[in-house]
């Protein structure tokens, strides 16, 4: 009995054995430990930004492509401080200092390693954090050149742990006026006949919400536009890969849509990933659509509109 015991033993420690590997060899994004942001060349003379098409009115940074072990679409947020550490200090009432993070993100969301940052986003990253938020902040506008500190964000869109911040580096940037308007969510489908350059149908954040992330509209859609389908994007242009942004879905994948149906109150509420997978709403007669969608919660909810 005592070798029976033994060997029933060995066999069940085998056996977990054999699970783990069998779970071990599961595709899986490995998180990288390095990811480097590259000085530019020009990084020792001032970038003057301006309104229009002059020379540079943008500046490129480069980076090394962080590996995660898989091939993957990799998204790349530049990040802009007054601070190399990327925080401020704060003094409470009662004296106590604390740091507190303090830094810009600019809008645009990249896939490449060869980053082209807009005059106009850099400007309005670098005004914002001086407090120059809106018209009404333009005698606090300071228009000479200062230094900057940059970072980029590397992530893999809709995987958490992913996340890996490059190097900081420091420019000498001379902004112009430019502050931040309410951000725009594209509605890319039937609604606007499959367009990826029509902006005409879209979502946007409120003047009091600006960067916010929450992207708010009422849509005159009818039964075949609502059926036939829909997603979101960030940006036109591109019609963006499976699992990436610009295109915001109901599922990673393109063709793999969500069915849906409004409740009784005329209501949905769903998550939302970066992808290419479309809404199709089956029960929907025709009429205005308030549609939501909040890109910090990845969620969506669209209600029937008095």
């Amino acid at each position: 009995m005592k070798k029976i015991s033994i060997i029933m033993t060995l066999l069940a420690v085998l056996g977990v054995t054999f699970t783990s590997c069998k779970e071990d060899t599961q595709p899986r994004l490995e998180k990288p430990t390095e990811f480097v942001l590259n000085t530019p060349p020009m990084a020792n003379q001032t970038y003057v930004l301006q309104e229009n098409d002059g020379n540079p009115s943008q500046i490129i940074l480069t980076v090394s492509q962080p590996d995660y072990g898989l091939g993957t679409v990799t998204s790349y947020e530049v990040q802009v401080c007054n601070s190399e550490n990327f925080t401020e200090a704060v003094i409470s009432e009662d004296g106590t200092v604390t740091t507190e993070a303090n830094y810009r993100s600019l809008l645009t969301v990249n896939t490449q390693a060869q980053i082209v940052c807009s005059g106009y986003e850099f400007s309005v990253a670098m005004n914002a954090l001086n407090g120059v938020l809106s018209e009404d902040d333009k005698d606090k506008f300071d228009g000479s050149p200062r230094d900057v500190y940059v970072r980029v964000r590397a992530f893999i869109p809709n995987c958490d742990y992913s996340s890996i911040f490059s190097n900081v580096i420091k420019l000498r940037v001379q902004p112009y006026f430019a502050v931040r308007a309410p951000g725009k969510l594209y509605v890319i489908g039937a609604v606007s006949g499959w367009d990826i350059n029509n902006g005409a149908v879209y979502l946007s954040e409120s003047q009091s919400g600006i960067g916010s992330k929450i992207y708010t509209g009422v849509i005159n859609m009818s039964a075949d536009d609502a059926s036939g389908g829909f997603r979101f994007y960030t940006a036109l242009g591109e019609w963006g890969g499976d699992g990436a942004l610009p295109s915001v879905g109901s599922n990673a994948n393109d063709g793999d849509n969500a069915s849906i149906t409004l409740d009784e109150n005329g209501s949905y509420t769903g998550a939302c990933v970066a992808g290419k997978g479309n809404w199709n709403i089956t029960n929907w007669g025709g009429g205005n659509l308030k549609m939501t969608v909040d890109l910090n919660e990845m969620k969506v909810y669209f209600d029937k509109a008095n």
